[in-house]
């Protein structure tokens, strides 16, 4: 048998595969192992107008080869033939079908379950041989292309959408989603199969900077670039993906306890160690790597990823542009800052918070010509803390804001008091990074100025360089404001960050506070005395105020007075002092 147009039939022995594409011409494959019923069909079709191009097949092996090497519209398919069952056959024919071929079992047996197996198993219709007319079999076929043609239409509707759900647009990896359902189906295989998985979260390092910088399109070219890179690293079977923003993931699987994770990991941190150039500008593309490992750390996927987290967060703090594995002892830590943070709340409920004051001291008169206000914590159960127990938690949390906003206005009631009052002492204050950003922050000091009833001539606040050049744009506008208000700018450890002069030029700052750093070898180094003096005069020539922290001895605090330095400030003077000893301190120094 062989293919009929028109009802006109051609030879079945070596022909040409059905073509693709005749225009107008209805692609049709028969099969069904009874000639008559066979010679019925094309019959029927052949009355129903149009033009056919049919293919007969008398045996499911012949159906098969056919619908392999042809292209079809539709294929009428008998559900008894001698060497196969008609379901199997369409079984396989959807497994290999593309296109839109609508298949249509034929069958001399009225049984709703079999017709409701054929439709479950991928048929477009069910037709009984007795009961078809050229109009009823031609609008069957007709319908079922219909059908078959919006079956994939939704196939492919729901497949471009699961891509898009899994796919992240702008690097073309794995998204979150994906991430979050490939670690969930990895942990049983750990079990299974007796693996080991690693989770290695990478983080690019100041990569805000280079948005804030350069703008966001540099970012993104620098997220591809990134991705491409670590695509070339990882190992078949490695699972990469981006979780969003600058943060990326990857899941790998090792073998007993071999070293290939860390190998891995050398070879992400050499990748991305070399600069990236976007449109002239070079920019770093390091990253810090955390690394947990399953079942090592935890058999839990979110516990995992905690586990990752946490590592990657050490990796920043030490240093960043490394790798750093999970352990007990980060799990220790990690603990403890999950208790101080939860103390930090109360603290704030419970007035736990106190402020100290450091003198300054006059290099000319010798005597006390401000003070700086220090956040102390009186913790009940660890004592005191000094801030650097617990200030870098607070920041990472978002409570520095509060406590910021807390110890500005305490500064300002205690400056204010009866026992500063007639002094002319100027209080200084720091300010975080989070309350810099805020954008309450000028209502906040008007606030705690009205309040106090503090001349705002006497409140400085005082501002790290690093915290300034985040956003230097946004710095300005804010620091702006807040001397229209008639308050002082100080910038804090001056020599140790990243400004440049161009931008503390235009900063409406009125003091410079030298870190204390530069006085560790002082009067012993004479580069660390030449680099003193330098940063001194600099600031000096510059029109600025300058104030030299750290002065443990009486060498450093005259080589402060022969270096021109305005004020100093350390315990060689007094160590920081609640408002009550300050009060004493003042009568004493006066006297």
């Amino acid at each position: 048998m062989g293919p009929c147009i028109n009802g006109v039939c051609f030879s079945a022995d070596n022909v040409l595969p059905v073509p693709p594409d005749v225009s107008g011409v209805m692609r049709i494959l028969v099969v069904d192992d009874d000639e008559l019923d066979r010679m019925a069909i094309l019959r029927t079709l052949r009355l129903g107008g149009g033009a056919h191009m049919v293919t007969e097949a008398a045996t499911a092996d012949e159906a098969l080869q056919c619908f392999a090497h042809g292209t079809f519209d539709a294929v009428l398919l008998d559900y008894r033939l001698p060497d196969m069952d008609g379901l199997e056959v369409l079984r396989r024919m959807n497994s290999r079908r593309l296109g839109s071929t609508a298949i249509l079992m034929l069958t001399g047996m009225d049984d709703d379950d079999l017709a409701t197996q054929c439709i479950e198993a991928g048929a477009q219709d069910f037709l009984l041989k007795q009961d078809l007319s050229p109009r009823h079999l031609m609008r069957a076929v007709t319908h079922a292309r219909m059908r078959h043609r919006i079956e994939l239409a939704l196939i492919e509707s729901h497949e471009r959408l699961r891509e898009l759900a899994e796919q992240d647009p702008l690097t073309g990896l794995a998204n979150r989603y994906f991430f979050d359902q490939s670690l969930r189906a990895a942990i049983p295989r750990t079990r299974r199969y007796g693996l080991n998985l690693a989770l290695l979260l990478l983080d690019l390092d100041n990569f805000k900077l280079v948005n804030d910088s350069h703008g966001h399109d540099v970012g993104d070219q620098l997220l591809r670039v990134v991705a491409e890179r670590l695509c070339a690293v990882i190992r078949d079977g490695d699972i990469l993906c981006r979780l969003g923003g600058d943060e990326f993931a990857i899941l790998a699987f090792q073998v007993g306890q071999d070293d290939s994770i860390h190998l891995l990991s050398e070879r992400l941190l050499a990748a991305l160690n070399v600069p990236v150039e976007i449109g002239g500008v070079v920019l770093p593309a390091t990253v810090s790597i955390g690394i947990a490992l399953c079942p090592d750390n935890t058999s839990d996927a979110d516990e995992l990823f905690k586990c990752a987290d946490l590592a990657m967060y050490r990796a920043k703090r030490d240093g960043r542009n490394q790798a750093h594995y999970f352990s007990e002892d980060l799990h220790r830590q990690v603990m403890r800052r999950v208790q101080t943070e939860r103390d930090l709340r109360a603290a704030l409920l419970h007035g736990e918070f106190d402020v100290y004051y450091q003198p300054q001291i006059s290099v000319v008169t010798g005597d006390v010509c401000g003070v700086e206000a220090l956040v102390r914590w009186h913790h009940p159960e660890r004592g005191l803390l000094l801030p650097g127990e617990f200030l870098d938690i607070a920041e990472d949390t978002g409570l520095i804001e509060q406590i910021g906003d807390w110890v500005l206005d305490r500064a300002c009631l205690d400056a204010a008091s009866a026992g500063l009052r007639g002094t002319s002492l100027k209080v200084a204050v720091n300010l975080s990074a989070r309350q810099l950003q805020a954008p309450g922050l000028v209502a906040n000091v008007r606030r705690a100025l009205e309040a106090s009833h503090l001349p705002p001539s006497c409140l400085e606040l005082e501002i790290t360089e690093s915290v300034l050049i985040a956003d230097i744009e946004e710095s300005l506008i804010r620091l702006e404001a807040i001397v229209a208000l008639g308050v002082n700018i100080v910038i804090d450890d001056f020599g140790t960050g990243y400004s440049s002069l161009s931008y503390l030029k235009r900063l409406p700052i009125s003091t410079m506070k030298v870190d204390k750093s530069f006085l560790f070898h002082v009067p012993d180094g004479e580069k660390d005395k030449r680099l003193l003096k330098a940063l001194i005069l600099m600031a000096c020539n510059m029109g600025f105020q300058v104030v030299v922290e750290g002065v443990e001895t009486a060498e450093q605090a005259d080589i402060c007075h022969e270096y021109g330095a305005d004020a100093m400030q350390g315990f060689f003077f007094a160590r920081p002092m609640s408002l009550t000893d300050l009060d004493a301190f003042l009568r004493r120094t006066a006297s």
